[in-house]
């Protein structure tokens, strides 16, 4: 179930087809054959992995707003006990990291506190509750994808929506050099993970160019998200008010989170720039030519 156009492909229409629907039926395999965490953990992933291939097609597929709608919206039913996790495996790694004469005793007290949003009453039937909810509507986006229409075909249908996820990608660069708060920095990431999805589907073009650019991609994808958490942590760090039982342990826990944040922003801005360095254009005429060669004589990937 390789996330990867193949030359076996005949159109690129079949070949959406074909990796929404092996996406989605990993999602419902999940579902009926892993723990609940990991079910949720892989029904998150295959919905990403669809909305980037849905974004590569987006402006020659007419279906593409419902659709992406639609993969957006059963994440966000099961996105309730991650955000949870997030704030304990964040708190965990900046830890770990912290000098040693750093209050640990005090801290934990913290961590107890985040740790009770995973064991309110209720939480696993609710999860189990909504696993069922998503299996329905993945069968659902199942038999629609078996459906979904395309307007171009060949590289056309593909060079459009590579083009327009850049273009966005280089945009929130230069917001972020501009503003880096947040919020940019969540776009950025976004973006930049669109592009690692779009790399890893074209990869067989030419792989000893696409693998090691999906494989950075991958990285700055890893150090991107752990930004974004630590933006989450201390966003849920500012409700600790000085005053509180947790106050103390809070602010000494911001000027953590603020320095790995900050130390995270200065390893990420050359792998960017460098990945952003071609022209848009210039990129999607040596992918489209790539394409073409491939298609028309290349070997699979292995």
């Amino acid at each position: 179930m390789a996330y990867r156009f193949r030359l076996g492909d005949r159109t690129v229409k079949r070949a959406v087809h074909r990796i929404a629907c092996e996406q989605i039926d990993g999602a419902l395999a999940a579902i009926a054959g892993k723990p609940r965490d990991k079910a949720i953990h892989e029904v998150r992933k295959a919905c990403k992995k669809l909305r980037a291939l849905l974004r590569l097609v987006r402006p020659g597929f007419p279906g593409y707003s419902y659709e992406n709608t639609a993969f957006r919206d059963i994440a966000r039913l099961l996105a309730f006990t991650r955000d949870a996790r997030v704030m304990l495996d964040t708190f965990d790694l900046l830890l770990a990291g912290a000098p040693e004469d750093f209050d640990r005793a005090q801290a934990l007290f913290l961590r107890a506190h985040f740790a009770q949003a995973l064991e309110q009453p209720g939480v696993e039937d609710a999860a189990d509750a909504r696993l069922e909810e998503v299996r329905g509507l993945l069968r659902l986006a199942r038999e629609r994808a078996l459906g979904w229409t395309l307007e171009q075909e060949g590289w056309d249908a593909l060079g459009p929506g590579l083009g327009k996820v850049l273009d966005q990608a280089g945009r929130a660069r230069r917001a972020v050099a501009r503003n880096p708060g947040a919020a940019q920095y969540h776009e950025l990431r976004k973006r930049m993970k669109y592009h690692w999805y779009h790399t890893r589907l074209l990869e067989p073009v030419w792989p000893e160019l696409m693998k090691p650019r999906a494989a950075e991609l991958s990285r700055l994808a890893d150090l991107l998200g752990l930004h974004h958490d630590i933006c989450m942590f201390e966003q849920r760090l500012e409700t600790c008010l000085p005053g509180s039982r947790y106050g103390h342990s809070a602010a000494a826990l911001r000027g953590l989170a603020a320095d790995r944040r900050k130390q995270l922003e200065r390893d990420t801005a050359p792998a960017v720039a460098k990945l952003l360095a071609q022209e848009t254009e210039a990129l999607m005429d040596h992918w489209g030519r790539l394409w073409a060669v491939w298609r028309a004589g290349g070997k699979p990937a292995a």
